[in-house]
């Protein structure tokens, strides 16, 4: 597979023409690196460093004299309903977020240093509570609804009305083999309830992040895109995470849904490392007592009244957090959320060998993206130009 784009030096002036609304350039519509090379404006210049920049979440000096880009992102509005819910939930449509990018490259690896705006580090995804039901909230047929265990909603209100709960999340989609990328970015990837691409030969690389499920491997989740009905797919290797979730069989109660996992005397957690399974910090739910509480492989109860919704010991939905493997844990990515904005910098080899990345081998090409950010959202996305979407062109500087 190719691991470049197809466009020869003419051709893809002419495109970044169509791309960017520009007319003929005066010198001062360009981008132009010291030693005189012109780029065509809006395009993302990729310096060449000469030191190399720190493997954590801090910006170090050197992308003082970075050129960048900034854009505003939008969520744009739109209407797919299932299950009388509209999935992007409407709450989020018209948010806006900034986001700002830049980039330097070595011999050997490629970085980039992402910000974007946000009020709160969102981490809080889909945990478990019990809802007592209080408030006695009735279901279409006007039945009361029982108290019960159960999962935080993902993309809508759960069946009490209480708000979804989701991690911060970004999403780079990168051009291999698409159609009309250049015109729409992600939008030409966008099927209402799916992302997939638009035939057989077409293919996109797509890194993203995930505040609690790699982002505590210093991990971004590397996959793939293709024409399958939901194309996602993940790289070669194994991904960081797994649903902390598994039905479970009790004597006076059947079959119900748990989680696998809680941590005892833990409070505000997020998620379980495999670590904490290892080491037998964290401890296996295995039944269910008459009062309807749980209880662990230790006999300890699991108080439900201690769990509610507004509760800091609340149990994350997410177990066996470790580095990803082979291709799928190939980039690494180092985050801080500090006074309303979010700082993530990002490190990959610039030629990985496998035909599911983008390949940034050579210098003065560009190489196409778009951008999707998530606010505590599992679908609804922040992306530059909306749901019309935009394409950036990343350029290694020469």
């Amino acid at each position: 597979m190719m691991k470049t784009l197809r466009f020869k030096p003419l051709l893809w002036v002419l495109m970044s023409l169509m791309v960017f609304g520009l007319t003929a350039c005066s010198d001062d519509d360009d981008d132009t690196t010291p030693t005189g090379v012109t780029y065509p404006a809006g395009s993302l210049i990729s310096a060449k460093a000469t030191t190399v920049p720190t493997t954590d979440a801090t910006v170090d000096a050197l992308w003082a004299d970075v050129e960048g880009i900034s854009m505003t992102t939008t969520v744009a509005p739109y209407d797919f309903v299932v299950d009388d819910h509209d999935i992007w939930w409407d709450d989020y449509e018209g948010m806006t977020i900034d986001f700002s990018m830049k980039s330097v490259y070595t011999d050997d690896d490629i970085y980039f240093l992402c910000t974007w705006s946000d009020d709160e580090d969102s981490k809080t995804r889909q945990a478990w509570y019990y809802n007592s039901n209080e408030g006695n909230v009735e279901d279409d047929n006007g039945d009361i609804i029982p108290a019960k265990w159960l999962q935080m909603g993902k993309k809508y209100p759960d069946e009490f009305g209480n708000p979804p709960a989701y991690e911060d999340k970004i999403t780079f989609f990168w051009d291999i083999t698409m159609d009309n990328f250049e015109n729409t970015g992600c939008a030409t990837l966008c099927h209402g309830r799916y992302m997939a691409t638009n035939g057989a030969d077409q293919r996109a690389d797509i890194w993203h992040w995930k505040r609690d499920r790699t982002g505590p491997v210093f991990q971004i989740d590397d996959k793939w895109l293709n024409d399958d009905e939901n194309g996602r797919h993940g790289d070669e290797g194994t991904g960081a995470y797994s649903s902390n979730t598994h039905d479970l069989v009790t004597t006076s109660h059947g079959t119900i849904s748990a989680p696998y996992y809680w941590i005892p005397g833990a409070t505000d957690y997020h998620w379980i490392t495999q670590a904490d399974i290892d080491a037998g910090v964290a401890k296996e739910i295995v039944d269910m007592n008459v009062d309807g509480d749980w209880v662990d492989e230790d006999g300890t109860v699991l108080l439900k009244a201690e769990f509610g919704f507004t509760s800091n010991k609340v149990i994350p939905s997410l177990m066996g957090i470790k580095p990803g493997t082979g291709s799928r844990g190939d980039i690494s990515a180092w985050h801080n959320w500090a006074n309303g904005t979010w700082t993530l910098k990002i490190k990959r080899a610039r030629d990985t060998g496998a035909d599911d990345d983008v390949q940034f081998v050579t210098a003065g090409v560009p190489y196409l993206f778009s951008v999707g950010i998530m606010n505590s959202a599992a679908i609804a996305h922040a992306t530059p130009g909306g749901y019309a979407g935009t394409a950036y062109q990343l350029i290694l500087s020469e």
